[in-house]
């Protein structure tokens, strides 16, 4: 199976998963994956909450959600990225500070539900990337 990666269309705001190149379904625009930064973010699987989708925001921005067991490849330009992921009324999370550049143009992250008493969180940790499952 090839790669898939999750972009938003910069003329409709659609967050889409694509190959390599191909068209928003949405708007019909060209999308094609620009090499600077990759992102990789892996959704643990777990049995709570495996029936909801994760929202994804970076920088306060709607990415999508991410499925259970499920692994995104994000391209993104060279920056500083905050990443927040919520699920219903879940809404805390450690909220990582990312910073894309050339010495580091790869950053591998895993996320997952903690329970809480009153309220489950998010963690999202940066971990090796061999420690992602490919898919």
């Amino acid at each position: 199976m090839a790669r898939r990666y999750r972009m938003k269309c910069p003329r409709c705001g659609n967050a889409v998963n694509v190959g390599a190149s191909g068209p928003c379904p949405k708007c019909s625009a060209p999308l094609y994956v620009e090499q600077q930064g990759m992102l990789v973010l892996y959704r643990m699987g777990n049995f709570v909450g495996s029936a909801n989708g994760f929202g994804i925001y970076l920088n306060e921005q709607p990415l999508g959600a991410i499925g259970n067991r499920e692994t995104l490849h994000i391209p993104l330009p060279f920056g500083d990225y905050k990443m927040h992921i919520v699920c219903g009324m879940n809404r805390q999370c450690n909220d990582p500070v990312l910073h894309l550049c050339p010495e580091d143009p790869f950053i591998a992250l895993k996320v997952h539900m903690k329970m809480g008493f009153v309220q489950n969180s998010f963690i999202i940790e940066r971990v090796d990337p061999s420690t992602i499952p490919q898919v």
